[in-house]
């Protein structure tokens, strides 16, 4: 890293008091002494696609360089090497690793002209003032810089990410092997440990993701009960993974995936 991002990396952290659902995140300016502003994203296949790209490069007139890659291969780049991206997209829960590392700059939220077109759910937690928080962490936790450096739900104008999109996890299976089922009647989370399936589950190389999705999974199969999935103890932890090594150990699981193609790939290949 050049002399000149490591200060400004300094500064930023530095300046933090006077100043996650994928996620935006600027850092350098828009490349010099091009005709067509260029600027380079980095993030996951999941929305960096090819017709997209196309789209906003004739609608905005710049030139955009999409770097898609596996979540933990994009947060670990941004992380390490901050000068190597203009945006970064990605889920919420990379904010706290790329706030903390100083590889993001705040973003000043009385730019941002169409903020009020935002939903609530990623300022809030809540679709509806009505509506349950949810389990565990959350994006608007993290969508504030507070004057002392810190994120929080505290409503300020200096904001850590723009949240553009948000999506809901799920598992997908093959209907020639599996009867379809009914959503949220007969499909359950617990079918990813269901002993039929042995040696045919992939799950994704996501601790965020992958360790909640086998979470519930073991409670839909009615092997262990958390009190908070969104919290959970050290012995409930202890408890879940002596129940995935001895999954893992049976062969259960057939790997691991990093990416959205792989994850095709893996269904393609009969692999799972």
């Amino acid at each position: 890293m050049n002399n000149n991002v490591d200060k400004q990396r300094r500064h930023i952290l530095k300046s933090a008091a006077l100043v996650s659902a994928a996620t935006v995140l600027p850092f350098s300016s828009f490349a010099i002494g091009k005709s067509r502003p260029q600027l380079r994203i980095l993030g996951t296949h999941v929305t960096l696609q090819e017709e997209l790209r196309q789209k906003a490069m004739a609608d905005l007139g710049i030139e955009l360089i999409f770097e898609p890659k596996g979540s933990a291969a994009v947060l670990q780049k941004a992380s390490m090497s901050p000068d190597s991206f203009d945006l970064y997209e990605q889920w919420s829960n990379s904010i706290n690793v790329l706030w903390r590392s100083g590889s993001i700059k705040p973003i000043d939220k009385r730019r941002i002209s169409h903020w009020d077109e935002i939903n609530s759910l990623t300022k809030t937690g809540r679709v509806t003032p009505q509506a349950n928080i949810g389990a565990g962490d959350a994006p608007y936790k993290l969508l504030h810089i507070q004057k002392n450096g810190t994120l929080s739900s505290n409503d300020t104008n200096s904001i850590s990410y723009l949240p553009y999109v948000h999506n809901v996890d799920s598992f997908g299976y093959n209907t020639s092997v599996i009867d379809k089922g009914i959503p949220y009647e007969t499909e359950s989370w617990g079918w990813l440990l269901n002993e039929e399936n042995r040696g045919k589950v992939g799950i994704v190389n996501e601790p965020t993701i992958g360790l909640f999705d086998l979470a519930l999974a073991a409670q839909a199969k009615g092997l262990i009960k958390f009190k908070d999935i969104g919290s959970m103890t050290t012995l409930e932890l202890d408890k879940l993974f002596e129940i995935l090594i001895n999954y893992k150990q049976r062969g259960h699981f057939s790997g691991f995936w990093t990416s959205v193609p792989e994850s095709v790939r893996f269904m393609k290949s009969n692999r799972v």
